[in-house]
């Protein structure tokens, strides 16, 4: 017998699949939901992947039910997600630049390789 969910539950569920939008869970009693890339945390999440993976288990909560049952869940009152959250470090490649300022040409020189693979990379990300 499947279980009634209401709004504001908190709920185990297992990470079935990720899309570029969101992942799909699934309740211990096969119950599907869907937690919107928005709902992981307040700020923004580039990669889906960098949080979750098929086959975790984690702790949301409910904020709808559809009429056909399926759940919509939030990361975002997940005291693991909240953390992750407070750690993300938004640097960017001029950050570093500023930093080796004061170093002088050779230090620039000896890391433009790198800055010019990482802003490769997050090109490719996108």
């Amino acid at each position: 017998m499947r279980k009634h969910y209401k709004v504001g539950q908190f709920v185990k569920v297992k990470v079935t699949g990720i899309q570029p939008y969101g992942a799909f869970v699934e309740t211990p009693d096969h119950v599907e939901g869907l937690i919107h890339i928005s709902e992981v945390m307040n700020d923004y999440v580039h990669n889906l992947n960098q949080f979750l993976s098929v086959g975790q288990i984690v702790k949301a909560k409910v904020i709808k039910v559809e009429n056909d049952g399926k759940l919509s869940l939030s990361l975002k009152e997940n005291e693991y997600f909240k953390r992750q959250e407070r750690k993300k470090e938004k640097r960017s490649v001029l950050d570093e630049i500023r930093e080796t300022e004061k170093y002088g040409f050779l230090p620039l020189k000896e890391r433009l390789p790198k800055w010019i693979n990482q802003s490769n990379k997050h090109l490719e990300d996108d």
